[in-house]
């Protein structure tokens, strides 16, 4: 059997050949690929051929497509929360300044004062959120064994010899 192995031909049965910038196929994949289209193009397993492989490969591109799609529909959509909460918290602090002004103004009021007073600086939790966009809570530390008491005490152990 002769041996297709050329640049040319590896490139029009592998899509991903001529152009291997971020392509989702993994190298060995490729290598599977390129065996099954040149060595063992004739040769079929059960639900295993070239063919099969190249529409996975393909499919997995697609997909690959697809997640890049959304990804970006997803950055989009955190830049525009990112502003929008960038914009409530300065009204908010504004509000704040406008109410305090308000509040001197108009000393017969004490509660207005005493809740102002209490009031949180806005900037602080839209920094945290203007910081870390999307950033995920993480899961606990793991703790070692020793550091954990035992639920009953030990018993000392008794030899039988």
């Amino acid at each position: 059997m002769p041996s297709t192995n050329t640049p040319g031909a590896a490139a029009e049965l592998d899509p991903a050949a001529a152009s291997p910038i971020e392509d989702p196929v993994p190298a060995e994949v490729h290598a599977v690929i390129a065996l099954f289209a040149n060595q063992l193009a004739n040769v079929a397993f059960p639900d295993v051929d070239a063919s099969v492989l190249l529409r996975q490969a393909e499919e997995l591109r697609m997909e690959a497509k697809v997640a890049a799609h959304a990804r970006e529909s997803l950055d989009a959509a955190l830049a525009a929360f990112v502003t929008r909460l960038a914009q409530l918290t300065e009204t908010a602090r504004r509000a704040v300044a406008y109410a305090k002004i308000y509040s001197e103004a108009n000393p017969d009021q004490p509660g207005l004062a005493t809740a102002i007073a209490t009031l949180s600086e806005p900037a602080r939790s839209a920094d945290a959120c203007l910081t870390a966009p999307g950033k995920r809570r993480s899961r606990s530390p793991r703790r070692s064994a020793d550091r954990f008491e035992p639920a009953m005490p030990e018993s000392p152990h008794k030899d039988p010899g």
